[in-house]
């Protein structure tokens, strides 16, 4: 807002007037210049007053004898304007004699680009004055401002290259104004140099170290240095170059090839900014670096703690001792037979607990340093004593060969000092030492006779040592037997108990079979013990075993005898037992045992039997005879028993030398009575039938017991008779009987008489009946008189 004032002879342009043109961006100002556009807007007959105006007014309180106001308003971005502002040029002596005006700071300032400024003006002597701000050359402000009462702060934040002015507050207070100007100068050094040197740092290869310092302001007024242990090493200015209205980043690089001297030594960078018409802190900033050079192992050495040769079961301490930057990595190793090199452990310290004989050898610390590639060594023997010690008992190519392979058993013995080696078979009976060389044994073409157990013995004067191995050699079925308990030869109805054993390796299998008549094999049993109880008969035979494996078979047979006593024996009688006389009879005795039985054919004759010739239980009898009538018997034996069986032969034999007894005559007088009693020599008993012999008619003539009887004969009794025998022939005996006719007479005596001849005739049949059978008895081969049938009558 502009307060009415009282003007002069002279018009002073209002510059406010024109609000668009004091509102706009002084760089948005044609002519860039906000001054240039005041003067094209007013008119031309104004012109030289109001440039006599503006060259004055920074020197001058009054122009043309008017008081001049300050800058009021403010742009945009922070950018402040104003107009010019005419007081009333009263005169106030007692104001203007208290009034006063001061800037803080009070002198020139250095302000760093990108910080915070802030520019006070405050007065005394003025309850409210009003203040204004401005540049040389009216620049934008490039800052805020800020009144509270008696004093206007400008504040720059952050400072940039537009706050490089020189500034001027002006105060007012009733029409009294002052002003106080100071200048800013900006320049920007911010932060220490920074060392960038080349990694890594290694002795004698050529490095590089770069110093660097970043925005920069001027940079032309930098100077850079790099020292070494207070020593210059490389300077650079940059005064040359040409000056730009921005910060930069400069660099000094050195190029330097390390050496021992080197190492631990600090290099330094110095970072100046002479600017002797500023006043800053600080004008000089450096850096320092330790320098870290690498460097490779030195000096590689070991220690070996209590000794180098040492008795086994003792500590050992290896230690591995050098100097390398960075510090070196250790690794420790073993070199081995074949001239490798084991690893071990990454460590400088090498720690062998309970040490052993297999720990001697040749003991390598290699230090390496990664940084410079660089790996140097130290070696160590080490000696451990002790006890031999088997480090391998092998058999090649395998602890199981097949027959015929080769073979080669070796013993390995770790022993210090060196021990002696014995290989040896072990034996139940005795040990067999083997010709080995350096503990080598060579076997050619092996048989199961090498299979067992071997021993290598290894001794020195600390100790002995030893250890065992079993070869096994695999082959076919062999030396196959058979037991048999109790025997081979068993009675029936014991137990019999067949054993196979067959050896070969792996263990054969064991089947059992029997060869049966017909030729084939009947299957038993895949046991090695076959076992039969209760042996019969038909266990009688040929028994086979085999033995199989992978490599073969093989078999083995045995006969069982079974030993039977006779048994089912039989006795036959061929056509029959009973026959007739004149044919032919065939004994034949069959009996079963084992050993084979011995048959004897008897005749029993009740006193002393008759042996019969016989051939394999054969014998016969061409043309029998009532004699060969009797009792057979077959006795069938061996040395385990005899069985006998017996048979009763009967011979059939016809009648024959009949005979007849006639009682009282074959010449009687008539009403006699006759009895004929016949006799014959015959088997079946005769059956004797009399016949009365008649040209025209036979007459059969009842008989009883052998006896016929002819009651009161008459004179037509007289006639031939004849006497018929039994079914297996006839024997007849023809007799004549003469009846001698007699005259009758009355006779008392003839009833008695008729009854005294019949019982007579009683008699006589029963003494006939005793007389046959006497003779009977007499002949071979007749009944006994208990089977004699009774003799009709």
């Amino acid at each position: 807002m502009r307060e009415e004032q009282q003007q002069d002879d002279i018009e002073i342009p209002d510059v406010a007037e024109d609000s668009d043109l004091c509102s706009r961006d002084p760089e948005q100002v044609p002519g860039n210049k906000f001054q240039t556009e005041v003067l094209n807007d007013i008119k031309s007959q104004q012109k030289a007053k109001i440039e006599e105006w503006i060259v004055s007014s920074f020197s001058n309180e009054r122009i043309l004898g008017k008081p001049l106001a300050g800058w009021a308003g403010f742009g945009p971005g922070g950018a402040t304007y104003g107009r010019w502002e005419q007081r009333s040029a009263e005169p106030a002596d007692a104001a203007a004699k208290a009034f006063e005006i001061e800037v803080t700071p009070e002198y020139n300032v250095a302000a760093q680009i990108g910080d915070k400024l802030e520019l006070t003006c405050s007065t005394i002597g003025c309850e409210s004055p009003s203040f204004s701000w401005r540049t040389q050359m009216d620049n934008p402000l490039g800052g805020s401002v800020y009144n509270n009462g008696s004093t206007s702060t400008l504040t720059m934040d952050p400072v940039g290259f537009g706050n490089d002015h020189e500034y001027l507050c002006s105060a007012f207070c009733d029409n009294v104004k002052k002003e106080k100007s100071i200048k800013v100068d900006v320049y920007s050094f911010p932060s220490a140099p920074v060392i960038e040197i080349s990694t890594p740092l290694n002795v004698g290869e050529k490095a590089s170290a770069t110093c660097m310092i970043p925005k920069v302001y001027p940079s032309e007024r930098l100077k850079l240095q790099l020292e070494k242990d207070g020593s210059v090493l490389d300077m650079k200015e940059f005064y040359e170059e040409v000056s730009t209205k921005t910060t930069e980043t400069k660099s000094l690089t050195l190029t330097f090839i390390p050496t021992f001297e080197d190492i631990g030594k600090e290099i330094t960078c110095v970072a100046e900014l002479e600017i002797d018409e500023m006043e800053f802190e600080p004008k000089k900033r450096q850096t320092s670096q330790r320098l870290s050079i690498n460097f490779g192992p030195q000096n590689v050495n070991i220690t070996v703690s209590p000794s180098n040769t040492t008795t086994q079961g003792e500590t050992l301490m290896l230690a591995c001792r050098t100097t390398s930057n960075p510090p070196a990595r250790i690794v420790w190793g073993k070199e081995l037979e074949d001239s490798s090199v084991q690893h071990i452990i990454d460590n400088d310290t090498l720690i062998i607990p309970h040490a052993q004989m297999s720990d001697s050898g040749l003991f390598i610390c290699e230090a390496m340093n990664d940084a410079t590639n660089k790996t140097e060594r130290a070696t160590v023997v080490i000696s451990v004593q002790g006890a031999p010690r088997i480090t391998e008992f092998s058999i090649q190519p395998s602890t199981t060969v097949q027959e015929g392979d080769n073979v080669t058993i070796l013993c390995s013995v770790e022993s210090n000092p060196a021990a002696r080696i014995v290989l040896r078979r072990k034996s139940d009976s005795e040990d067999t030492v083997l010709y080995s060389e350096d503990g080598v044994v060579h076997i050619s073409s092996v048989t199961f006779l090498n299979a067992g157990n071997y021993e290598c013995e290894a001794e020195n004067a600390l100790g002995e040592s030893k250890m065992a191995a079993e070869l096994s050699v695999e082959y076919g079925p062999r030396n196959t037997t058979i037991s048999v308990t109790p025997s081979t030869t068993v009675r029936e109805g014991e137990a019999v108990i067949m054993t196979c054993t067959s050896y070969g390796n792996p263990s054969p299998k064991i089947s059992w079979t029997k060869h049966l008549i017909s030729g084939e094999l009947q299957f038993l049993s895949e046991d090695a013990t076959l076992t039969i109880n209760n042996v019969k008969a038909e266990h009688l035979g040929l028994y086979e075993c085999e033995g199989v494996n992978q490599f073969g078979r093989e078999k083995k047979a045995v006969d069982l005898i079974v030993q039977v006593p006779p048994k089912d024996t039989m006795l036959s009688v061929f056509p029959s037992d009973t026959v007739k006389a004149g044919d032919s009879v065939t004994f034949s005795c069959t009996s079963e045992g084992i050993p084979a039985v011995q048959i004897i054919l008897r005749k029993k004759t009740g006193g002393a039997d008759t042996v019969l010739v016989s051939e394999s239980g054969r014998y016969t009898i061409d043309g029998a005879q009532l004699e060969d009538a009797g009792m057979y018997e077959c006795e069938s034996s061996n040395k385990l028993g005899q069985q006998f069986k017996n048979r009763m032969l009967d011979v059939k034999v016809p009648p024959q030398n009949t005979t007849e007894l006639i009682s009282p005559s074959d010449n009687v007088d008539e009403g006699e009575n006759i009895t004929i009693l016949s006799t014959t020599y015959s088997n079946l008993p005769p059956q004797t039938v009399p016949q009365k012999i008649h040209p025209s008619n036979t007459t059969i003539l009842s008989s009883q017991n052998e006896t016929s009887t002819l009651c009161r004969v008459i004179k037509t009794d007289t006639d031939t008779y004849m006497v018929a025998c039994n079914e297996t022939g006839n024997n007849t005996d023809v007799i004549e009987i003469a009846v001698v006719e007699i005259v009758k007479e009355t006779d008392l005596m003839i009833p008695v008489i008729v009854v005294l001849s019949c019982l007579s005739t009683m008699a006589i049949p029963a003494l006939a009946i005793l007389l046959y059978m006497s003779r009977k008895s007499k002949i071979n081969g007749s009944y006994s008189p208990v089977n004699t049938p009774k003799p009709n009558v």
